[in-house]
């Protein structure tokens, strides 16, 4: 099991709440988000590194932005 932090955020980075979940794997994130009812962006980290950001829309989609380092990005970005 690993640990996850879920901060949902109150604008574009003002943190509004935090949840910290233990999971095999980042999945539980959604789940948590839908039974919160969160419709705001959340930054996800696992051990304490950021791995992304998830949104859940009010049309029911789901947006994962990875948080993927400069240099490790293709040209073609």
């Amino acid at each position: 099991m690993r640990d996850y932090l879920l901060r949902f955020l109150k604008g574009s980075s003002t943190p509004d709440k935090t949840i910290t979940f233990e999971s095999e794997d980042a999945h539980e994130a959604f789940s948590i988000m839908e039974r919160e009812k969160m419709r705001k962006p959340a930054q996800i980290y696992v051990e304490n590194k950021l791995l992304g950001r998830i949104t859940y829309t009010q049309d029911d989609l789901w947006i994962i932005e990875g948080s993927e380092p400069a240099a490790n990005r293709s040209s073609e970005d």
